[in-house]
């Protein structure tokens, strides 16, 4: 664990660090906006097959540019399938990776032209019945997506076809941009609550029997639990609010097939309550990482690889949290790399 404490610096050389990182992430959000204004509008006069192009294209550009995020793949790729997947193999399914979000970049800004039919030509579905059911429940419905397939189409469907939905999302930092993704994606008809602000206003929806969508695979130090094998920071809020109000746990994914979209909507899980909170928070929060990882295999390609998803769970602080029968430090190994 060596390379651990060399990584740590002292308190206010962090604070300068993040100070920034927070302006170049401001900076770079400003930059976006002004781009994304310009090509809203062009984006919806676009035919499809021409806008998927320019996705493409968008995608093929932030592999070039955004050379953090390519090493966040390449770790998490390494660390997850070892020598399963040669250099070459993990950077051609990063190449993939950033052209579907390109086309995902793209469908969000011809967003409010997909409405009615046009939803109805583009989007197919399986396990509708596990929503409906879920609502006619009464206790509300925890709708648990993650940043794979298009995650905004999920939320702006699941409105169309007349679900009370809040959503819960992380702000951008630059206050004009997050005005910007904040209209477009009300304008969808669902709700929007920032990300860490809402827990009595989301205890407050379900209680109302409405929908809440949460994505918990990003970074977190709430719980950590397993995740392609390895113990991930993983958020405990989707199980603490079920077993707070007993609404029940749907996983629901939107993925790309051809140039279109398949909305997934699986079986609930279990979220039963018993005296040891934490054991069930747990065992939730592992059920939900293992339902995800089988579809992330199914679909690769449209998962977010490009986030530090593992960053907490090597910090030497939660070593110890790391459940039994993991080997840390062999883990660790894959995730530094040569």
């Amino acid at each position: 664990m060596q390379n651990v404490k060399q990584n740590a610096s002292p308190k206010r050389s962090r604070s300068q660090e993040e100070k920034r990182r927070n302006f170049g992430t401001r900076l770079w959000q400003a930059i976006v906006l002004g781009v994304l204004r310009g090509a809203t509008g062009t984006m919806q006069r676009l035919s499809r097959p021409a806008a998927l192009r320019v996705g493409r294209g968008l995608g093929s550009l932030g592999y070039h540019v955004a050379r953090r995020q390519r090493r966040y793949a390449d770790r998490n790729l390494r660390l997850v399938f070892g020598e399963t997947y040669t250099g070459a193999e993990r950077d051609a399914l990063t190449r993939r990776v950033f052209s579907h979000f390109g086309l995902c970049v793209v469908d969000f800004l011809r967003g409010p032209a997909y409405t009615g039919p046009v939803l109805d030509r583009l989007v197919s579905c399986d396990g509708w019945e596990h929503v409906e059911k879920a609502l006619a429940g009464g206790k509300g419905i925890i709708v648990l997506s993650a940043h794979l397939g298009n995650w905004e189409l999920l939320g702006r469907w699941l409105a169309a076809k007349g679900v009370p939905l809040t959503v819960v999302a992380r702000e951008p930092e630059e206050p004009l941009f997050a005005a910007y993704v904040r209209r477009i994606r009300e304008g969808a008809g669902f709700t929007v609550l920032n990300k860490g602000e809402s827990a009595r206003e989301l205890l407050a929806v379900l209680r109302r029997g409405a929908a809440v969508l949460l994505m918990p695979d990003q970074n977190s130090g709430d719980v950590f639990v397993p995740f392609f094998g390895v113990p991930a920071g993983t958020v405990a809020g989707p199980a603490s609010l079920a077993l707070h109000t007993g609404a029940p746990i749907v996983p629901s994914y939107c993925v790309r097939e051809g140039d279109g979209y398949r909305m997934l909507f699986l079986p609930p899980i279990p979220a039963n309550k018993t005296e040891n909170k934490e054991a069930d928070v747990a065992r939730i929060m592992t059920e939900a990482n293992a339902v995800l990882e089988g579809v992330v295999r199914q679909y690769p390609d449209q998962w977010l690889w490009l986030h530090n998803r593992w960053k907490s769970a090597f910090e030497e602080k939660n070593r110890g949290r790391w459940p039994e029968g993991h080997d840390f430090t062999a883990a660790y190994a894959r995730w530094l790399g040569p």
